[in-house]
């Protein structure tokens, strides 16, 4: 009869390995049930996570079109916000200008070319605005301000309007100025610094984009500036000492202000458009977004009950490595002699 043994410090070494073993278990089910994943995804897995990475892949590209949307939503209602507070900053400046029956007098007729001029001057500034230091106003070139200052455009709208002594042909000139297209020394090249053409596209959904386009250049933008700008000249002294002229002016850029309102708030809504094309992305990413995370958590989640039921069987076999290991270490040679 052969007997096998092993000495102590072989003993030792054995119940130090199946303590550690135990131990790295007991750490690994305890993670399990407080995390309630698998701490070995490839062995559930069986090697095989493609479909794992293509969940994970379309979770990552979801997440970016929600980032995507909620920055195209932020952009635009900050758009809606800027014309907002233009069309406060003019109030009913186009019906007092086109109604007003006192505005042919003298003094009142100079105090209101003043008063349009500072409101020209305000609405530019408004038009500059800002929304997370970034120009609203200027396309693609949105680290520039979209307009240069009231003063400069009333100075070159002074120099294409000098000689000019009736009504009709300084708001022709204006008109002309503002519209002239690129390269005439017009608007876009004078007081325009974005960029023109295709705009911002950003994509907010699956097969799903919003085109940003609305510029200080937009036609709508630029007959609001047109009609202010239509009455503030008279603040530089054009049709100066004529005041049925300077009467009929007032009279155009009234009307002129009054189209131009109808035509941002059409300008409004196609920003409105835009925006519930992204609330609608928004609201299938975040249900995409909720099927995924519960396939992905599906293929990643620990079964509750077994891993209860492993836990208690490592905690009792330890337990008993524990008993053993106390007994053993009361082992005397007296005793074993006996």
């Amino acid at each position: 009869m052969s007997v096998n043994s092993i000495g102590d410090q072989a003993r030792a070494f054995a119940l130090h390995v199946a303590s550690n073993r135990l131990k790295t278990t007991l750490t690994t089910l305890t993670k399990e049930v407080s995390s309630g994943e698998v701490a070995d995804l490839g062995m559930r897995l069986q090697g095989n996570t493609r479909a794992l990475n293509e969940i994970e892949g379309r979770l990552g590209t979801t997440r970016q079109l929600q980032r995507n949307g909620a920055e195209a939503a932020n952009q635009l209602q900050g758009v809606q916000d800027l014309f907002d507070a233009v069309r406060v900053t003019i109030g009913g400046l186009g019906i007092a200008l086109a109604s007003d029956p006192f505005a042919g007098a003298g003094v009142d007729l100079g105090t209101r070319a003043t008063e349009v001029a500072q409101t020209f001057d305000a609405v530019i500034q408004r038009l500059n605005g800002t929304n997370s230091n970034r120009f609203l106003l200027s396309g693609q070139a949105s680290d520039v301000a979209p307009l240069s200052g009231g003063a400069e455009i009333l100075d070159a709208l002074q120099v294409a309007t000098t000689g000019l002594t009736s009504a009709s042909d300084v708001a022709q000139a204006i008109s002309d100025w503002f519209d002239a297209p690129q390269g005439s020394g017009g608007f876009v090249d004078v007081a325009y610094h974005g960029t023109l053409g295709a705009g911002q596209r950003i994509p907010v959904g699956e097969g799903i984009a919003v085109e940003i386009t609305t510029t200080a250049a937009a036609p709508a933008v630029r007959d609001l500036l047109k009609g202010l700008a239509t009455a503030a000249i008279l603040d530089r002294g054009v049709l100066a000492g004529n005041p049925v002229e300077s009467r009929q002016l007032t009279v155009q850029a009234g009307r002129r202000l009054i189209d131009a309102d109808t035509a941002l708030l059409g300008e409004m809504g196609r920003i409105g458009l835009g925006q519930q094309v992204i609330d609608r992305a928004q609201s299938a990413n975040a249900a995409a977004l909720d099927t995924l995370e519960r396939s992905r958590n599906d293929i990643r989640r620990a079964d509750p009950f077994e891993t209860a039921a492993a836990l208690t069987e490592v905690q009792t076999q330890l337990e008993s490595l524990y008993a053993v290991t106390a007994r053993l270490s009361k082992l005397k040679l007296v005793d074993y002699l006996r």
